[in-house]
């Protein structure tokens, strides 16, 4: 007997399998859909900036198949939002099938795009028609205008072989310009101060910074921030990412280009950052050399939190700090590559979430290698910590870098410090270490979660220096030193 062939095999199972298979009928007829929300709340967004993406889940409560006829937004064409329905991603989507007793997903954004109003509450629906029957489920988003500054020039820096060049996109800021406090300012690429001109961001003023971008302060050019400290930490300079949904509240790294997050560059002096709070970058804060002696960096009541990489770079900068906290850091809390720095009452604080840390939330170095392993020195010619906290998760978190060709100067005083006395980088140094408390938790009401004052219990209390108590005479919050004959070391005064 002469066997099939293979193709007339294939072909009868696959008949057979057609035959078999169970048709699905729909039915037309009017339905009362479930929903798993009657409103979907979309977050806060810029204008002309999307949103993330909201779930909605559709039932079909009957036992049979059913034809969704249409679905709809209520405004039509013109909405701001957008449906994707089983991958169909439109404003009006015709004949949706479910199946019995099963659900589909919608997926909802919105791009605002409300010009003149300083925020807008943004309502649209979804609209569900089965066989004339309506239904509808409520969309709602705060829709916020905004300065808007974008790239109109490109930077390249060569590469070689086989190595992409690096182009960093930026906008040049009008000179002398101030930025108000009356809309958010939101940049894309760099926002570049030029030579000679300044920089002024007034108390209140929100700035937000997209994915890569940052600001940057040429030689001779300027940034000051509250200048005359006429605001407070109650109604701060808010310097972060451009996404305002919570889940994005306290991830780092969402801004901050090729240059770190706000660059200065060498050769810009006497910038002021006064009661500001910088948080999500990958580096907040990079200060770069500067070729005079004047300081180019003054830093009042500024918090500086949750970058994924460092949260002050100072390279052969000049800085003088007083109410500092610098928390939750990558890397390091702070760290230096030279120059001359001064902390009074500071709270370094890192307590890093995103996985383990190996290096101390402060690293002092002089030297630094390049790929083809040059050494070159830059000294660290005086570096004071005087009422500080240095404290976190790790066992270390003080250390240095030192080429014993150059200087590394410092000195602590009066400061509560997390170190490891016998850790091979040679950072205790007994005579630097002033009226000190080393290894005693400080206890931080909630680090983790961003409460750096102390509680009642902690050692830090009373334990500062009197003299440099009278230098910063009230605390971070505004609260006056002192209270009880002694200041408290850090960034916080403990009121009981």
């Amino acid at each position: 007997m002469k066997r099939p062939s293979l193709l007339l095999f294939i072909l009868t199972i696959t008949l057979a399998v057609i035959g078999c298979r169970k048709d699905f009928n729909y039915s037309e007829k009017a339905v009362n859909l479930g929903f798993s929300s009657d409103t979907i709340f979309l977050d806060t967004v810029f204008t002309s900036i999307g949103s993330s993406t909201r779930i909605l889940k559709v039932f079909n409560p009957t036992d049979e198949n059913i034809i969704i006829s249409r679905i709809s937004l209520g405004r039509g064409p013109s909405s701001y939002y957008r449906i994707n329905v089983n991958g169909t991603s439109s404003r009006d989507i015709k004949d949706v099938e479910i199946l019995a007793r099963d659900s589909i997903y919608i997926f909802v954004e919105v791009t605002a795009d409300v010009m003149g109003a300083n925020s807008l509450l943004y309502t649209d629906s979804i609209v569900f028609t089965t066989a004339g029957n309506l239904q509808d489920v409520k969309l709602v988003t705060l829709a916020r205008d905004a300065y808007f500054h974008y790239p109109t020039n490109y930077f390249r820096i060569d590469q070689p072989d086989p190595f992409p060049d690096i182009v960093i996109p930026y906008s040049v800021l009008s000179c002398n310009e101030t930025w108000s406090n009356d809309k958010p300012h939101v940049i894309y690429g760099y926002a570049l101060v030029d030579s000679a001109c300044t920089l002024t961001i007034n108390p209140g003023t929100e700035v937000h910074f997209h994915n890569g971008s940052g600001l940057w302060v040429l030689p001779q050019g300027k940034l000051l921030i509250d200048p005359n400290k006429s605001g407070s930490l109650d109604n701060p300079v808010i310097i972060q990412g451009d996404r305002l949904e919570p889940f994005y509240e306290n991830i780092p790294g969402q801004w901050g280009g090729v240059l770190g997050g706000i660059f200065i560059s060498s050769g810009s002096t006497q910038n002021v950052i006064n009661n500001t709070i910088i948080k999500n970058a990958t580096t907040g804060l990079r200060i770069d050399s500067t070729g005079s002696t004047q300081r180019n960096m003054s830093l009042y009541n500024v918090m500086i939190l949750n970058h994924s990489r460092v949260g002050i770079y100072g390279g052969f900068s000049n800085i003088l700090a007083e109410n500092l906290v610098v928390g939750n850091c990558g890397i390091y809390g702070f760290y230096a590559l030279g120059g001359n720095y001064i902390f009074r009452h500071a709270t370094f604080a890192n307590y890093w979430f995103g996985g383990s840390r190996s290096t101390p939330t402060i690293g002092l170095f002089n030297f630094f290698e390049d790929g083809a392993g040059n050494r070159y020195v830059r000294n660290v010619e005086f570096a004071e910590f005087s009422n500080c906290i240095i404290w976190g998760n790790n066992f270390h978190e003080f250390g240095i870098g030192k080429d014993n060709s150059g200087l590394l100067t410092y000195q602590l005083n009066n400061s509560l410090i997390r170190i490891d006395k016998s850790s091979d980088d040679g950072s205790y140094d007994p005579p630097r270490f002033t009226n000190c408390i080393l290894n005693n938790d400080p206890r931080l009401i909630d680090p983790q979660n961003y409460e750096f004052a102390l509680d009642t219990l902690s050692p830090a209390m009373d334990n500062g220096n009197v003299n440099v108590g009278n230098l910063v005479p009230f605390d971070i919050l505004g609260i006056k030193r002192d209270f009880n004959g002694i200041p408290d070391i850090g960034a916080y005064e403990r009121i009981e």
